[in-house]
């Protein structure tokens, strides 16, 4: 089956129903294009964790959808 596009905030539904399980995504940026993204839901500190190849960062979901809130994603793994 072949993986699917979502929105932003899909992505982020679905990391909340699978937490503390670190998710690579691509991140759509158009023309075949795309940027490499890793996420968690830790619900401890009720914030989702964000990295691109260091160290995660944590974001509420409003800073997320501010930032990504129009962009298509594919949950790579």
């Amino acid at each position: 089956m072949e993986k699917q596009w979502i929105s932003t905030i899909e992505l982020l539904n679905y990391l909340k129903e699978h937490p503390n399980k670190e998710k690579e995504c691509r991140l759509n940026l158009g023309y075949g294009l795309g940027s490499t993204h890793y996420w968690y839901w830790d619900p401890e500190t009720n914030m989702f964790m964000h990295s691109r190849d260091w160290d995660f960062e944590p974001y509420t979901a409003s800073q997320v959808v501010k930032w990504y809130g129009e962009g298509k994603w594919k949950i790579e793994q």
